[in-house]
């Protein structure tokens, strides 16, 4: 005889010792498991894909060049940042060079703007090497200068 107890969640067979499962109520209790279990490994608004898995483990790149001095230089990335800084290694922030106040690092984001110097793009990063305007220089590809780049993902 098939069971009339059954578990609470799935309705699967809970048979006492006097039940005599059949065949058939396994296949029943497998057909709802792999239904209910398909379901929950299918359902993308509760798992992650695996371009946000990739987010999880690596949340953030860092990238290190040498400036090439030339005014205006675009760093590809392969991802859409959503927020980069970006510095000159060895130097402040911002320092003084004969009365002219020199920007060595910068921050911006695709979507929200960026600091002066520096412009996110969907599929990079672009940097300048240029006299902003009277006592501002933005020095982010300084030649043979060190930088590093982090792109949070």
């Amino acid at each position: 005889m098939a069971t009339s107890n059954y578990t609470p969640n799935l309705h699967l067979s809970a048979w006492e010792a006097s039940d005599r499962p059949k065949r058939a109520d396994f296949v029943s209790d497998n057909t709802i498991i792999d239904t209910q279990l398909g379901g929950h490994i299918a359902n993308n608004s509760i798992h992650m894909n695996a371009d946000e898995k990739a987010k999880l483990n690596e949340p953030f790149v860092s990238v290190m060049y040498a400036g090439n001095g030339e005014s205006q230089r675009t760093i590809p990335l392969d991802f859409h940042p959503k927020f980069v800084f970006i510095y000159k290694r060895g130097v402040p922030f911002v320092s003084d060079s004969n009365g002219v106040n020199v920007v060595n690092a910068a921050c911006g984001s695709y979507a929200q703007g960026s600091s002066v110097g520096i412009s996110v793009t969907s599929t990079g990063v672009t940097v300048v090497e240029s006299m902003v305007s009277s006592g501002i220089k933005v020095s982010l590809n300084e030649n043979l200068a060190q930088y590093t780049l982090i792109a949070f993902k």
